[in-house]
């Protein structure tokens, strides 16, 4: 009996480490595409529903929220017409290739693809002093840990050294 035509099991092994080693790569990007859209936001906010009529596994997009866990942008899921969120630098434009990191649910979809890859593993829970009581009650009670993806780099990829990681600063203009 001939095994050429059998592919080795370490070939599926390799392929989902590449497929999670890139998954992890779009974190950071999905981070500064927000920080680059909310400025002052530290932590973009996702949700899993509670309930078992929706997809209980999905993603969703709750906030942006800043370093003292107060609302900088709401998404509102159920909206038929979501408006578009601020722009961001062509360079990181480019970067989402065919998708629009102005649309939230093309953001949202990047999260999910994500999330698809493997799930539970590399979305992190919202660091608790960001949650709201609200959320920590709901936790207290059954419910859902927020997820949470950080905004700010520890080096702005847009400004560099003059963002400090608890906010975002425009570098300072050079005099003539």
């Amino acid at each position: 009996m001939s095994t050429a035509p059998l592919t080795p099991i370490s070939a599926l092994d390799d392929a989902i480490a590449k497929a999670c080693a890139a998954a992890k790569a779009m974190l950071p990007l999905i981070g500064t595409t927000l920080h680059a859209q909310f400025p002052t936001g530290a932590y973009l906010v996702l949700t899993r529903p509670v309930d078992y009529d929706t997809d209980y596994d999905s993603v969703r997009l709750d906030s942006v929220r800043d370093i003292e866990g107060n609302t900088v942008h709401e998404f509102d899921e159920w909206a038929k017409d979501a408006p578009e969120l601020p722009a961001v630098p062509d360079e990181i434009t480019a970067l989402w290739g065919t998708a629009d990191p102005r649309n939230p649910s093309e953001v949202l979809n990047l999260i999910q693809r994500v999330d698809e890859v493997e799930p539970y593993q590399f979305l992190a829970f919202l660091p608790e002093e960001l949650r709201t009581d609200e959320e920590i009650e709901a936790e207290d009670s059954g419910g859902r840990t927020p997820l949470g993806i950080p905004l700010a780099p520890a080096v702005c990829v847009l400004h560099g050294e003059e963002c400090p990681v608890s906010g975002h600063a425009e570098p300072p203009v050079p005099v003539d």
